[in-house]
């Protein structure tokens, strides 16, 4: 059985309209879409297909208008990358941030990998760090968006995107935090070792909000890492310590609480200048959810907890990431 909440998004996903400039590429100053009325046929609570091209590869991605968009406020603006195999659409219908439900106000982009996969897979050489790049710089000349509140999150292969753009030394200045859910972390390290295998990270700051979604029961990404398809996946625990070392925080102090029936949110930080409510919000965060396998976590039926041997979770992780990302902008 298919939940309202995902029979809407389907709908409105089905009823794209199409957009399709041309290679849009060149640098935006901050809120330089705003003021500009949608363009034809676009209004809020719509989705939009958008081509351009980057590294001379024609590109494509959704964009969601909430239906409280208005042209001169500025609006968040989250990018939700998809599944290895899986399209733009599917994504759309899997992490609900199009529901009424749960998002009235934030701008939602869905960029499509190439043959369905990103970079950061072994064997795949897009570069969709830029691609990434240009998306950010023809949404934010054509819709009023506020550039404080650019975030990222995504599934498996696009939760390995999210930790290519939080690695980056350029993007990982403009988009402020991240919610990687079950994600595929490859290191071409091979022997692997998952509870010590360095990672490739160059961020340009040194104070990333991360919150992390995983399952004990995950057959596709293991929680414990390993080898797979020639390459190495860190171990979960390593990889989110990994994260606080870099932010400066004391991965030997972390702060365990339990959100949900067999879920537990594990904290590091935050300092306290960058957070509105210390003490309730931390700045490098895991869900670990001993029950759920390569899920979108949801306590509703998707596309994930409906498969054999699959279940629902004991919590939503959807409003949970829109809530971290509310108290997260750039400094």
């Amino acid at each position: 059985m298919v939940s309202t909440t995902v029979f809407r998004a389907l709908a409105r996903a089905l009823s794209i309209l199409s957009a399709t400039p041309q290679g849009y590429a060149a640098a935006v100053p901050p809120h330089s879409g705003c003021g500009k009325p949608l363009s034809y046929g676009q209004s809020p609570s719509s989705f939009h297909n958008v081509t351009i091209w980057s590294g001379n590869l024609e590109r494509r991605f959704v964009v969601f208008i909430p239906p409280a968009y208005d042209t001169l406020r500025p609006s968040q603006l989250i990018v939700s990358f998809h599944g290895g195999t899986k399209t733009a659409e599917e994504q759309i219908s899997l992490d609900s941030l199009t529901s009424d439900d749960f998002n009235a106000q934030s701008i939602v982009i869905y960029p499509q990998g190439y043959n369905n996969t990103w970079q950061g897979t072994p064997g795949r050489i897009t570069n969709d760090v830029l691609f990434t790049s240009d998306i950010l710089d023809y949404v934010e000349a054509t819709y009023c968006i506020d550039p404080k509140r650019i975030m990222s999150t995504g599934k498996s292969q696009g939760a390995g995107v999210c930790n290519l753009l939080a690695c980056d030394a350029t993007l990982s200045q403009r988009i402020a935090a991240y919610a990687p859910v079950s994600g595929a972390y490859y290191v071409d390290s091979i022997p692997c070792y998952p509870d010590t295998v360095a990672f490739p990270c160059s961020p340009g700051r040194s104070d990333i909000p991360i919150l992390a979604f995983h399952g004990g029961n995950d057959t596709v990404i293991s929680y414990n890492g390993g080898d797979r398809k020639g390459q190495c996946l860190p171990s979960i625990p390593h990889w989110i310590q990994a994260w606080a070392s870099r932010d400066g925080l004391d991965v030997s102090r972390n702060r365990s609480t339990l959100i949900a029936t067999n879920a537990t949110k594990y904290s590091f930080g935050p300092p306290s200048s960058r957070c509105e409510n210390p003490g309730k919000f931390s700045y490098v965060n895991l869900v670990y959810d001993s029950d759920i396998g390569h899920d979108w976590p949801s306590t509703t039926p998707n596309d994930d907890n409906q498969k054999p041997y699959h279940y629902v979770a004991s919590f939503n992780a959807t409003p949970i990431i829109l809530d971290f990302f509310k108290h997260y902008p750039l400094p």
